[in-house]
């Protein structure tokens, strides 16, 4: 069902790279991302992951998650990743 959603969306941006991953064939990668459910949705922006929810979404939320993302100011974003990193180090 959501597989028609998911190419629309990829037809309406361009600009975004969107990717299937099969986990049977890929298990590892299910694995590194802790996969338990299909679809699982992921949304990465300059290597970071910003975005994971098992479930689809329909064609809507999907246009706002994508607004939401292309939207986000990046420097921001790292600055909360680095400081996550940091924390347990600092303990």
């Amino acid at each position: 069902m959501f597989g028609p959603v998911f190419e629309k969306s990829s037809e309406a941006h361009p600009d975004v790279v969107f990717a299937k991953v099969n986990t049977e064939d890929q298990p590892g990668l299910g694995a590194a991302f802790r996969v338990q459910a299909i679809p699982t949705l992921m949304a990465f922006r300059d290597g970071i992951l910003i975005f994971q929810q098992a479930g689809a979404l329909p064609g809507n939320a999907l246009q706002k998650l994508i607004e939401q993302i292309k939207a986000l100011d990046m420097i921001e974003v790292r600055a909360k990743v680095a400081s996550k990193a940091a924390a347990p180090a600092a303990r």
